[in-house]
C-alpha cells in the first residue's frame, strides 16, 4: 500500500460502490466522445463495462507496466490517456504490443479506459494546464480546441520562454528563429507541430508542443514561426494527477467509495545516455 499516493478514500456505509459503466458515463459526460478526433479511439478499450470497479490507476500510457501498478495496488481499472491502440486491430498476439496489453489485463482482471483527444480539448485539461503554467491570459481553443492560443503577461524573448518551459520540461529542443520578442503564443500538448498553420493564422508567434517531426522543423524555419519541442510526454504528464482528482470528487458526490490513484511507476521513454 502507498497511502501517499492515494487521491481519495471512501468506506462509509452509504457507499454504494461503482460498475465499469458508471465511470463510463461519468467520462462521457465530462468529456463526450464526439468531441475526440475521427481517427481517435476512446472510451472502454478491453474488459466488461459491468465490471465492479475496486480501485482506478490513472495513467498517460495502458502499458503492461501500468497494468502491474494497477494490479499491486488493488485497482481495477485502468484510465488512460492515450488508447491501446490505434487503427484496425487485426489480431491480439502476444509478440505484439497491443496484443500484450490487451492479454495483460484479462490476466490480472484490469479494466481499461481511454480518454485522448475528447480530454485534449476539455477546458481545464492538459492544454490548459500548460498555458497556465505559461501564464497565458485570454486562452482561447486552438484547431477547434485541440491547442489553446494566449497572451503572456509581457512581451518575453524566446530564450526566456525555453528557461521556463525547461523548469518542467527539461528536454526542450527549437527550431525556427532564434531571436524574437514574444507576446502571442500556441500550445497544444503531445503532439501538435502539425499546427504550424492554424497557429499562424491565428496571430501566434511561437507554437508550443512536443514529438516536432523534422519536416515540421524546416517548415517552421520557412514560415518563420518558431516551434518550441517541450517533449510529449513533458508536455501531458500533468494531466494525471489533474484527472485523478477529477475521479477522486466523482468518487466523493456520487458516493463510489473507491480509491484513485495517480501512476507513479510510469516515467518519460526517452533517456539520454551519459
Amino acid at each position: 500500500m502507498h497511502p501517499d499516493r492515494v487521491h481519495f478514500f471512501c468506506l462509509r456505509e452509504e457507499s454504494v460502490g461503482c460498475l465499469v459503466q458508471d465511470v463510463m458515463a461519468w467520462l462521457e459526460e465530462a468529456f463526450p466522445a464526439h468531441s475526440a478526433e475521427t481517427w481517435d479511439l476512446v472510451g472502454l478499450q478491453v474488459g466488461d463495462p459491468k465490471a465492479e470497479v475496486k480501485g482506478i490507476l490513472v495513467a498517460l500510457d495502458p502499458t503492461c507496466q501500468a497494468l502491474e501498478e494497477a494490479a499491486s495496488l488493488g485497482a481495477s481499472l485502468l484510465v488512460t490517456h492515450h488508447p491501446v491502440w490505434l487503427g484496425s486491430l487485426k489480431a491480439v498476439r502476444l509478440d505484439e504490443p497491443p496484443g500484450r496489453v490487451i492479454w495483460r489485463a484479462v490476466q490480472r482482471g484490469v479494466q481499461i479506459l481511454c480518454v485522448h483527444t475528447n480530454l485534449d480539448k476539455a477546458w481545464g485539461g492538459p492544454n490548459d494546464l500548460l498555458a497556465d503554467f505559461l501564464g497565458l491570459q485570454g486562452i482561447e481553443p486552438l484547431a477547434g480546441g485541440v491547442g489553446r492560443i494566449g497572451v503572456l503577461p509581457k512581451d518575453m524573448e524566446l530564450s526566456e520562454l525555453c528557461r521556463i518551459l525547461a523548469a518542467n520540461h527539461p528536454r526542450v529542443r527549437v527550431a525556427g528563429p532564434q531571436s524574437l520578442r514574444l507576446r502571442r503564443v500556441a500550445v497544444c500538448c503531445g503532439s501538435g507541430s502539425s499546427l504550424l498553420n492554424e497557429a499562424r493564422n491565428s496571430g501566434a508567434e511561437v507554437l508550443v508542443t512536443g514529438d516536432v517531426k523534422y519536416h515540421d522543423a524546416r517548415q517552421a524555419e520557412a514560415m518563420g514561426i518558431p516551434v518550441v519541442d517541450a517533449g510529449h510526454y513533458a508536455t501531458e504528464k500533468a494531466l494525471v494527477p489533474w484527472l485523478a482528482e477529477k475521479l477522486e470528487q466523482a468518487s466523493l458526490q456520487n458516493k463510489w467509495g473507491v480509491k484513485v490513484w495517480s501512476s507513479r511507476d510510469q516515467g518519460d521513454p526517452f533517456w539520454e545516455p551519459e
